[in-house]
């Protein structure tokens, strides 16, 4: 999570948001024109409107590190990161082995 390298494997939608922001993408499809492809656009515009919007780097190597005690895959990991659930219900949806190992 939160990799430095290209290539380095899976990416959380707010890294794919923030890397987005940093080529340039834009809500105004005027804006976006040679910047960015028009795909990328459709893609900020989805992103904007999930939890990753208001993640931050920090926010995300913050919970990557508290979660090291449990037994969370990378996987694991990154829906919850996607997702951010808001109940246990909603964390046992997602990983439903994890939770029966915490309670």
């Amino acid at each position: 999570l939160c990799r430095e390298k290209a290539n380095a494997g899976h990416l959380t939608n707010f890294e794919v948001l923030d890397f987005l922001r940093t080529r340039g993408a834009k809500t105004d499809p005027m804006g976006c024109l040679g910047a960015v492809a028009a795909s990328e656009c459709k893609v900020y515009e989805y992103l904007l409107k999930i939890p990753a919007c208001n993640q931050t780097r920090e926010s995300v190597t913050e919970f990557a590190n508290r979660c090291e005690g449990f037994k969370l895959t990378d996987a694991d990991k990154q829906n919850i990161i996607n997702w951010r659930p808001t109940s246990v219900a909603d964390v046992y949806a997602l990983i439903s082995e994890i939770v029966k190992q915490i309670i």
